[in-house]
């Protein structure tokens, strides 16, 4: 600041105290009893105040309660790890059934794959028989029409 404005600023001072005129400044105002403190300044105080205080008392509130909250905590603990143990059980037992419910359908398809094997092994078997006895009623009904002809040359 310059010594021009602090003369000037000396100078209101010195004409408010003797004029008796009030001036406010940031929180406070000057009035020809003295200072005033505003209801802004106050509760600003009383808040600080209580902020202190509050920050005492919860760090003896912290220790009180310390012991309650490692309980806490550890109770909530215990249970993630109870929760994991349940998790974990129900998911091997999911893969348990997953791996029986494959094992059993690929035994089926061999059960249904053996069976449609021999199912084409009879049906194999009933048409190699089939094409003997068409053979052998084709070479009886020739020679049957031979011996036919034959009886008619004579």
């Amino acid at each position: 600041m310059s010594e021009e404005s602090k003369g000037k600023k000396r100078e209101d001072r010195e004409k408010g105290k003797e004029g008796g005129e009030e001036r406010e400044g940031e929180g406070y105002s000057v009035g020809k009893e003295g200072y005033f403190i505003s209801k802004r300044s106050i509760w600003l105080l009383a808040g600080g105040a209580l902020g202190a205080l509050a920050a005492l008392t919860l760090g003896k509130a912290v220790r009180k309660a310390r012991p309650a909250v490692v309980g806490a905590v550890k109770e909530g603990y215990a249970f993630k790890e109870w929760v994991a143990g349940k998790t974990e059980g129900i998911k091997e037992d999911m893969e348990d059934i997953v791996a029986e419910a494959k094992h059993s359908y690929h035994k089926d398809l061999d059960v249904s794959s053996g069976a449609v094997k021999r199912e084409k092994e009879v049906l194999q078997k009933i048409e190699k028989e089939v094409e003997k006895r068409k053979t052998k009623r084709a070479s009886g009904s020739r020679e049957g029409q031979q011996e036919g002809k034959d009886e008619t040359d004579e």
